[in-house]
């Protein structure tokens, strides 16, 4: 539907005669403000779904969840501060608000951005330290550490992009954009150290550690193969060895106590074995879940970054207006995707959403996939 959109916004670009400055037609830019109204809205209500599944929903409040938490709180705040002023150039064409007002939101919009890069950096580390180390993750990334971890992520975004404000680097509205921001060209020197810290790098090591996670990933599969060949036959020598000791037990008479104790020691066994095929279960789907919050993210920066490099071989005001426009719309579009997401690959927030929209808060209440697993191992604990 977006694409088809832009490509008819494409057809009504044309450039005036008298300065050669490419122009959007009227009709053109409502349409356009209308999809940026509809992503802000859809973006808005997302997140807060997000946010007030979690708070109601006792099997979605774990580790995982403060790193959603936090992207779901950087994306309501792109949409509410960014947005906006996105709408009023479009319809303007142009930067017609006060400067001290574009310096304050070109702030949030470099500080924003490199805060949601950020936060998907902390995902990438907590789903390497899942995958790699799970018998040690709650010690390794506990709430604690992954809540400072969260924190040391804004301040450092904070950091890099607060500097303009005391001399190095500046802020303002780059012709041929939609919105104000770090101008690039103005200090070379800044432009690259904001772009190597807050950008290239954590991108770079989340991409690393995200192939850390597809390679062990594709090491367990290969284990659970050969475990489960192994099982069968363990299996098989268990079934043998239980009808043994009944047949004994039937000839002789046997303790009957020995043949509880070993009934029990199968039970227990057994609970172990489905917790930790459900323990494996909800890993999977949290991983499966963010990573494709990840995949999300490079998809909807594609055009913007194609944007990005087209600039950089000719002047920003001569890079297509569809291809700004329709860069700028998928940006910003990122921001209402992830809780589409979320509600398609995690149960448990399918079933929260369900709630809520249902206005039904025993879903809220049901027992989780956790808490079948609690129970299963209080059993296991009792016989």
């Amino acid at each position: 539907m977006y694409t088809h959109s832009f490509v008819m916004l494409n057809s009504s670009f044309n450039s005036s005669s008298s300065s050669g400055e490419q122009v959007i037609s009227r009709e053109a830019t409502i349409f356009y403000c209308l999809i940026m109204g509809l992503i802000l809205t859809t973006a808005v209500f997302g997140n807060c779904l997000v946010l007030l599944a979690v708070k109601r929903t006792k099997s979605l409040r774990n580790t995982a969840a403060i790193l959603v938490v936090n992207l779901a709180c950087v994306d309501l705040a792109v949409t509410i501060c960014i947005v906006p002023f996105v709408i009023t150039t479009a319809s303007a064409q142009g930067w017609v608000l006060s400067d001290k007002l574009c310096r304050v939101t070109g702030f949030f919009n470099s500080f924003l951005t490199a805060a949601q890069i950020m936060a998907l950096l902390h995902i990438s580390v907590n789903r390497f330290v899942a995958v790699t180390y799970p018998h040690s993750y709650d010690t390794k990334l506990s709430k604690k550490i992954t809540l400072m971890m969260v924190i040391a992520g804004w301040i450092h975004s904070m950091f890099w992009c607060l500097m303009p404000f005391y001399g190095w680097g500046a802020i303002g509205f780059i012709n041929g954009t939609l919105f104000c921001n770090i101008l690039w060209s103005q200090q070379i020197s800044f432009a690259a150290t904001v772009q190597v810290m807050c950008y290239f790098i954590p991108c770079i090591i989340a991409g690393v550690l995200y192939l850390g996670v597809y390679i062990n990933i594709h090491k367990h599969i290969k284990k659970e193969r050969t475990r489960s060949t192994m099982s069968l036959g363990e299996t098989n020598i268990a079934a043998a060895v239980t009808r043994s000791g009944d047949t004994i037990r039937n000839s002789i008479h046997g303790s009957l106590e020995d043949v509880e104790e070993a009934r029990a020691s199968r039970e227990a066994a057994r609970a172990a074995k489905l917790k930790r095929k459900r323990q494996r279960t909800m890993e999977n789907r949290v991983t499966k879940t963010l990573l494709g919050v990840a995949v999300a993210f490079a998809v909807c920066w594609f055009p913007r970054g194609i944007a990005n490099l087209w600039a950089l071989s000719v002047d920003r005001q001569n890079v297509p207006l569809a291809l700004e426009y329709a860069s700028t719309a998928f940006v910003f579009l990122n921001s209402s995707v992830n809780p589409a997401i979320y509600g398609a690959l995690n149960r448990d927030f399918y079933r929260a959403f369900v709630g809520i929209l249902s206005c039904d808060r025993r879903i809220g209440r049901n027992r989780s996939d956790t808490e079948i697993s609690a129970g299963s191992i209080s059993l296991a604990r009792k016989i």
